[in-house]
């Protein structure tokens, strides 16, 4: 039985155009026996395109950037700082990011706000939040929970603004591959609103449930690990 899939059917799996899903597995040095044009992958490679590409969905009156921008946003409750943050959680250029975001406030779908905030210092930052209170917005949010960035998007380790959280931690735990697990179990028990926020964007599904295995959680934190393994779509 034949368990390839066409270049085309992946292209359409991820909401995006052929000769993209092309150049990406040519970058990725997938071997092309069918042919250009005729492209023939296994499961593993459609799961590294997708790694590389992200999941699009297409929203009837949006450009897929917006879509992918106010995906960003939606998953940070904290707010983003700038454009270029957008566009680093989305896996899109700054510009591309810029023209988004300002569409979508002349829309109502994302806010601004300014803020405080520590780090080494504190700054006066303006910060970028999904508007969830828009009565656009609810018709909108499955579509954008089942948006997934490239996972390039997504950072390796804990950052630094983090660290305080993992005093006690060797330097190799930190690493979201290694240590995710180890990770996911000191947010759900720091509860810390930054962490959470990070975690909820960067650990996989199955790190939040094994946290949740963890002794001693109260029931409502365990089930918020269970929610944010559902939420994950890793």
């Amino acid at each position: 039985m034949d368990t390839t899939l066409s270049a085309s059917d992946i292209a359409r799996e991820l909401g995006t155009s052929l000769p993209r899903v092309i150049r990406a597995a040519q970058r990725l040095r997938f071997d092309d026996r069918a042919g250009r044009g005729h492209l023939r992958l296994s499961p593993e490679q459609r799961d590294r395109l997708r790694d590389e590409l992200g999941k699009s969905v297409p929203v009837p009156g949006y450009s897929q950037i917006e879509v992918a921008a106010l995906a960003a946003l939606s998953r940070a409750p904290l707010g983003l700082p700038s454009a270029r943050a957008v566009a680093r959680r989305a896996g899109m250029s700054p510009t591309a990011a810029s023209r988004a975001v300002a569409s979508l406030r002349e829309r109502g779908l994302v806010r601004q706000e300014q803020r405080d905030i520590v780090a080494g210092r504190t700054r006066h930052v303006v910060m970028l939040y999904a508007n969830w209170r828009h009565p656009a917005y609810a018709s909108l949010s499955q579509q954008v929970r089942r948006v997934e960035p490239p996972a390039s998007s997504r950072d390796a380790r804990v950052p630094a603004r983090l660290t305080h959280l993992f005093w006690n931690t060797k330097p190799d735990q930190l690493e979201v591959q290694r240590g995710g697990p180890y990770i996911a179990r000191r947010l759900l028990r720091t509860l810390d609103p930054a962490g959470l926020s990070w975690g909820a964007e960067n650990l996989r599904s199955e790190d939040w449930r094994e946290a949740a295995k963890a002794r001693g959680l109260a029931p409502s934190v365990r089930a918020l690990a269970e929610n944010l393994a559902a939420g994950s779509g890793r």
